[in-house]
């Protein structure tokens, strides 16, 4: 009695030591959390995954308004912990959202960024399994894939059969008959499930060490079943998990499954198991059998866990930033209107605000200023925010306003060794695409920063004049940032057509000032000449 109590003892204290440790955990990921957010608002988001992956160079705008890579608007935003929320992030970014959805996103970032505990406990699921960040691919393939165990009407019969006759002969060897007995019964066993070995291992290729991850899903599964939500974008995406049994419990299902035929990757227990039960064959049954049931959902559950997510990101940036608002996207075209805009990757005690207004197609703001004096900066800043605001996210400005366009740009050229392309060749073939695309009466806004910076003066400034007057004859809306003074005068020949705006330049002796201010008119003080000669060149 005294040893049955100290094992029950012993096995409280184990359980008791697992929960320990498992709050002990949690409130680690908490505190790991919080000083990451911490760092954030300081202006230093580097630990979180930046999403190089996503990188394109061909894409309207990611590399040059730096969507993804280190220092992204991708790492800024993101606290996604598995695969496919991370993916719906960059989808999110790279094209708009459809019109009507828009709003619905903006209200379940006001129903999530006071839900601070909810939305942090998501995360530390996240963190409590490091590989719930694996691709499901694999496993959605083989979920959308044809079985090859339930096909077949007599396996389990067989598999019993066999089993039967394992277990029968192993007894009678122990009464007393010949060891010999076993050798043809588990040679027929083996032969038996060496037929199948090449289904088993395809299906384990597809769903294997996928436990952990599946896991991870069940819990951010269940913590949405139990959570009350008001909004119609979150209220619709917990109707995906409502069921007689609820979605959670499904996935902690499949994930044992998967467990269960892990087992198989440790060959001193996967011997005797198969020779005898055929373990393999019969997790694989299990897990056909789950799919057959479960197929035609497990896509909408991932894919509403993963709107979750980022949505979840989208409220801890309005949390993070609470002088930003939400902007009110339009349908019609064109409208842009930022008050006091700033770029939200730049820290609140260096950033420069400025006020833009846009109101007519067909018309193109000119940015002249000298160089190092925010042009660039102010391009990526409407470029960024209205990233933003056609994702449905917050915007770092006071208020902003857009129409529902796609954001083009052509600012960050450079040439490929591997594509044999030179700088100049590449930004032509980007500019032969922006044009196709305003030809085509796509609803554009386009970022351009010094183009045809390539070839020499003349036919620079011949072709930025060209290109300007077939934008606008386009009813193209475009903001271009240039050292070329001379096409500001373009506002004389196309009155009402063109904005003239700069930024300025103090100049003290040989020292320079920046304000960073936008300003209506022309520039007219440059600072090359001091840099050259800061540098060394002698004027």
């Amino acid at each position: 009695m005294a040893l049955v109590l100290c094992l029950i003892l012993f096995g409280w204290l184990v359980k008791y030591f697992a929960y320990t440790e498992k709050e002990k955990n949690f409130y680690r990921h908490l505190e790991t959390i919080n000083r990451l957010e911490l760092l954030c608002l300081d202006g230093s988001f580097f630990e979180y995954a930046d999403g190089s992956e996503y990188t394109s160079r061909d894409h309207p705008n990611s590399f040059d308004l730096d969507l993804f890579g280190h220092a992204s608007l991708f790492q800024y935003i993101n606290r996604t912990t598995s695969k496919p929320a991370a993916d719906m992030l960059a989808d999110w970014l790279k094209a708009p959202a459809p019109f009507d959805e828009i709003s619905s996103r903006q209200q379940a970032v006001i129903e999530l960024k006071p839900k601070i505990e909810w939305r942090q406990k998501m995360i530390t699921l996240g963190y409590d399994h490091p590989t719930g960040e694996k691709d499901p691919k694999d496993l959605l393939t083989w979920v959308f894939g044809r079985n090859y165990f339930l096909r077949s009407r007599y396996l389990k019969i067989i598999t019993y059969s066999l089993s039967a006759l394992g277990l029968l002969s192993t007894v009678l060897v122990i009464l007393g008959a010949p060891a010999a007995l076993l050798v043809p019964v588990l040679g027929i066993n083996f032969l038996y499930y060496f037929s199948q070995a090449k289904n088993i291992t395809r299906l384990q290729n597809q769903v294997g060490k996928t436990a952990e991850m599946l896991e991870t899903y069940a819990s951010t599964i269940e913590m949405i079943e139990g959570e009350a939500f008001n909004s119609p974008e979150l209220t619709d995406l917990q109707s995906v998990f409502t069921a007689d049994i609820p979605v959670s419990v499904r996935i902690k299902r499949l994930s044992k499954l998967v467990s269960r035929l892990d087992v198989r990757l440790n060959v001193m227990v996967a011997i005797p198991l198969n020779l005898f039960f055929f373990w393999d064959i019969h997790c694989c049954l299990a897990l056909e059998k789950w799919k057959s049931r479960h197929a035609p959902e497990i896509s909408l559950w991932f894919s509403a866990m993963a709107k979750f997510e980022v949505l979840s990101g989208f409220a801890n940036m309005a949390f993070n930033n609470p002088g930003w608002v939400l902007p009110e996207v339009v349908p019609g075209y064109f409208t842009f209107r930022a008050e006091n805009a700033g770029h939200p990757l730049i820290p609140a005690g260096r950033r420069i605000s400025n006020t833009l207004e846009i109101s007519q197609p067909g018309k193109t703001v000119l940015i002249t200023g000298s160089n190092m004096s925010g042009k660039s900066t102010f391009l990526r800043t409407c470029g960024v925010n209205a990233i933003l605001a056609l994702a449905g996210a917050p915007v770092c400005a006071d208020t902003f306003t857009i129409s529902h366009v796609q954001v083009f740009s052509s600012m960050r050229i450079s040439d490929s060794l591997e594509d044999n392309t030179s700088s100049f060749y590449a930004e032509l073939k980007r500019l032969a695409a922006i044009i196709q695309t305003s030809e085509h009466n796509q609803k554009v806004f386009l970022l351009l920063d010094e183009i045809l910076r390539g070839t020499n003066s003349n036919d620079r400034y011949t072709g930025s004049v060209a290109l300007i007057k077939q934008l606008i004859g386009y009813g193209t809306v475009s903001v271009l940032a240039t050292h070329d003074l001379k096409l500001a005068d373009l506002a004389e020949e196309l009155p009402g057509k063109i904005d003239n705006y700069h930024f300025d330049v103090k100049i003290d002796g040989e020292e320079l000032y920046f304000d960073y201010k936008l300003t209506p008119g022309i520039c007219t003080s440059m600072n090359a000449s001091i840099l050259m000669k800061k540098m060394g060149i002698r004027m």
